[in-house]
This record gives structure tokens, sequence and C-alpha cells, in this order.
């Protein structure tokens, strides 16, 4: 290549990368397949259509075009590495954990791969392994953003909160515009009076040229400061702007789509005859209820036994169903059609099963994703033995709870914004009533109350459910060494209390929606 050539390929490599920064992908897409027609040995240009696929999620032409490009430069990490990722973003694990250590097989410092695959671990709750990547990240590029907010996820997972703080020290010494590790400070650290730590975010929040998320992060952080200090006014007052700058950063949320997808569930399944087919789900349970409905608490204890492996909150039966069912159509084939072929519906079954047999090959696996209360219906059909365990709390306390908390999950503007919180609880309320009269017995009603007040007979009444024998580790579960990613990760390390019953009675007069929601409560 001469330097003509070299030069005019550099300037439309730059072009690329700002369109690609700017979200442009299908213009990145169209410019990079012109310049690969006199590039193909380029390993830049693949990456930059590949990885522009997977921000479309159009996984499939991602992979095809990685796989291409692997075919004519064999030894490249950074394409194996993203073969890894489309295989990743398909769900199948086998084969992105493989192309990941093969990119390691060649170059053991490759940056890319031990993150990823330092992500595909901590996925699959294998936090030791999710922790030497990490740790190799760290070792490699101590100076990166992103490699030190991924390591003090994965400790702060563990309950390792003060190797957590001294990251996330050095993540603020290196880069003090990083308000994302205030966030995840206050997560971790229980706040007294003139704490230090607190000084130093409200000298950060008059900066001017906060971005919304920066902004919404310190309101956050310190509305959490303010909490653990029993300063309820200045608690309230950041609470309320956090939420509300957050929200707006969901551009073009429609509320009403969250409407639809409800209805549609109660739609299909209204008066539906469920029949018994097989005998698939043994090995699964699912806890599910809102967000901040103790959830995690039923993890800890259930996981804890000696017979399960906890999964945390997997994104397995989302992913799945999302991508099945991406419109009325696919709901009407599968209800008129797919149903009643035992072969396809097998098969299907079989495909998720097969998921979740990569946490753990033999034992019974414990999924706490909430927002598998949508899926109860598909659960019965295709997993009929499966057990369901929903976790039933004071729908006004789970909401002051979300409220005040700010969740990873890009797609919860409604946990934002009180009239839409409202509403969701109320949907959600009404679909878990809709739940229990059309399938009874097979959903198991844990309310949160009688498990931190009755903790031995009802963690007994839940194991009894699950088909498990009584074992002491579900009552000391804080010996539970699972990881969790929640916003509960200060409390799960706890022993069961009770002060948080009926606390939202508290805040009435701060957060007004909280009694209408109570009001509202079946």
């Amino acid at each position: 290549m001469n330097n003509s050539n070299i030069i005019y390929l550099k300037k439309e490599l730059d072009k690329i990368k700002i369109l690609f920064n700017k979200g442009a992908f299908n213009l990145v897409i169209q410019k990079s397949k012109a310049l690969l027609k006199k590039n193909s040995n380029q390993t830049i240009i693949y990456n930059y259509i590949g990885l522009s696929y997977i921000q479309l999620n159009e996984i499939e032409n991602a992979l095809e075009i990685f796989l291409l490009a692997n075919q004519k430069l064999p030894s490249e990490p950074s394409i194996l590495c993203n073969i890894g990722l489309a295989y990743k973003n398909l769900d199948d694990i086998p084969n992105a954990r493989n192309y990941f250590n093969k990119a390691l097989n060649i170059n053991p410092k490759h940056l890319p791969s031990h993150i990823n695959l330092g992500h595909l671990e901590n996925n699959l709750n294998h936090s030791e392994k999710a922790s030497d990547h990490y740790l190799e990240a760290y070792n490699l590029n101590n100076n990166s953003e992103e490699v030190l907010t991924y390591l003090i996820l994965n400790l702060s997972a563990q309950g390792k909160f003060v190797e957590a703080k001294k990251i996330i020290l050095e993540l603020n010494n290196k880069f003090p515009e990083n308000t994302k590790s205030y966030q995840l400070y206050s997560k971790i650290h229980k706040y007294v009076l003139e704490d230090p730590h607190q000084k130093l975010m409200l000298s950060k929040i008059n900066i001017p040229d906060l971005n919304n998320e920066d902004l919404s992060n310190l309101h956050f952080a310190l509305a959490k400061s303010f909490y653990d200090q029993k300063n309820d006014e200045k608690f309230a007052h950041h609470t309320l702007k956090a939420n509300d700058i957050k929200f707006e950063t969901f551009k073009n949320y429609n509320f009403e789509l969250e409407e639809i997808r409800f209805n549609q569930i109660k739609k299909y399944y209204k008066n539906f005859q469920f029949l018994n087919s097989n005998k698939r789900g043994e090995n699964l349970i699912f806890i599910v209820g809102l967000p901040r409905s103790g959830t995690t608490l039923l993890h800890q204890i259930i996981s804890s036994h000696s017979k399960t492996f906890g999964a945390e909150e997997s994104h397995i039966l989302s992913n799945f169903f999302n991508k099945k069912f991406k419109n009325e159509n696919s709901l009407i084939n599968f209800f008129s059609k797919e149903l009643f072929d035992k072969d396809l519906c097998f098969n299907l079954s079989n495909e998720i099963l097969s998921k979740y047999k990569v946490y753990d090959q033999d034992k019974i696996i414990v999924d706490k994703m909430p927002f598998n209360f949508r899926w109860i219906g598909f659960i019965k059909i295709l997993f009929p033995q499966a057990k369901i365990i929903h976790s039933n709390r004071n729908p006004a306390d789970s909401a002051f709870s979300i409220f005040r908390n700010v969740f990873d999950s890009p797609g919860l503007g409604w946990a934002y914004k009180q009239d839409y919180l409202t509403k969701y609880v109320n949907l959600y309320s009404n679909l878990m009533s809709f739940w229990k009269k059309e399938l009874g017995n097979f959903i198991y009603e844990s309310h949160y109350e009688k498990l931190v007040t009755e903790q031995i007979s009802e963690t007994k009444n839940i194991l009894k459910f699950c088909n498990l024998e009584f074992e002491e580790n579900c009552i000391d579960y804080t010996n539970n060494n699972i990881p969790s990613r929640t916003v509960s990760v200060l409390q799960v390390r706890d022993k069961i209390y009770n002060s948080s019953v009926n606390l939202s009675e508290k805040y009435y007069k701060q957060f007004p929606f909280l009694e209408q929601i109570k009001k509202r409560a079946p």
C-alpha cells in the first residue's frame, strides 16, 4: 500500500470512528463495507462492521462478518474476542468462552478478552473465575475507567467492601469527573454525621456543565447518605431531584408499551387450558416479584441449600422470549400453531434448559430475576414441574425502595417517575392476581413480612414447596458466598431484620404517591 492510500485509509477510518461514537451504526456499516473492498486485510474495518451490527442487535450479521474476518486473519485476537462477544450475545456460552480463550492463547495480555471473560463468568455467578480475569485486566491497565469500574462491581458483589472502597478511591483520584464512583461507594458505605465522603459529593454537585447522568448519580448517592443519617428532609430533596433528572435520560420513553405488554399476556392466557404434557423443569426454581420486594433474600436462603445453585438475576428467559415474541403475529402463531406441536415445545424447553445447565449441570438452578413474573404462563407450558415463588411484599414498601435506588438495567424508565411507578405497580399487582386465579398452587406466595418475622417456619414451608429437605444453612444464609450484583449488595450480607416492614408509611408526607399505592393494594 503506497503512502497516498495509507493517508486516504486513515482519513476514512477517522470519519468512521466519529460516526461510530455518534451511534450512526448503519452509516458505519455502509462506509466500512465500501472501504473493505480494497482493504480486506484491515482488522479494524471488520470490527467496526461487526460491533455496529451488535449495537443494532443484529447479532447473526455480526457473527457472520467476524467469522469471515477470522478466515482471512486467523491469528488476530481482537477478531476472536469479538466472535466470542457475538456468541455471548446469542447466549451460546460454550462457544463464547472458547473464542475468548482462543484470543488469550494467542495474546495472554489481550485486555478486552480478559474483560469479556470476566463478564461471562460474572453472569454465571462464577465469581472467583471472574475475579481472576478482572484482576488480570487491572494488572494490564489500571488506568482504565472501564477496568476499575468492573473490578469495583466484582469486589462489591462478593462482599469485599474494604477492597472495593480502595479501588473506588483510586478511580476518584485518577478520574475525578467520574460520578458513577460516588454512587458505587454510597451503595457499600454507611454514612455517619459529618461524613467526609458526603462532603466531597456536596462539593461536586454544583460543578457547572454536569450532564444528567452525572447529576442523577450524585443526587442518588447524596440521598443515600442523608438516609443513613436519618435526615428525612435532605433525603427527600435529593431523592426527588435524582429521579426527575434520571427520567430525563430516558428519551422517547413510552409507558403505553408497558401497558400493551401486560394486556397481551392476560389476553392470551385468560381461561387458557394448561396441560402437564411433560415432566420438565424439576431442576428450576424461579423467584419473581417487584424489584426490591425481597427476591434477593429468598435467593440467598434457597441457594444456601446444598442441592441448589444461585444464578442470581439471569436474563435467560427475557432474552429468549423477547427474541421469540417480537410482535403480535409471533404470539398469534405460537398460541394457534406452535403450542400444539409437542416436538417444537420440547425443543423450546430443551433450548432454554441447556442455557441454565451452563450454570451447573447437576444442581437445581435458582433464578431470581424479578421480571420473570411476565413469563409465568410460558414457564407453566414449557416447565410444568418448575417451582415459582412470588416474593409478595407491601407494594408501597417496594415502591419506596425502588424510588430511592438507581438501577443498572436500561429499560426501567417507569421507576423514576412517580405516576409511572404507581401505574406499573398496579399493572404488576393485577397480573399476579391474574396468575394466581389461572394457576393457583403452581405459585407459592412468600410474604416478605412473614419471612422476616417467622424466618424458620416460613423457610421450612418454602423448602417443602421446592421439594427440598430442611438444612440449617438456609437459616444462617449469611455464609452463602453467592455474589450479589443488585442494589441489595450491602443488605444481603446482613442477617434478617424487620425494620423495613411498613417503612414507607414514614415517608407519605415526602412522597404522597406511596400512600396511593398502599390504598390500591389488593
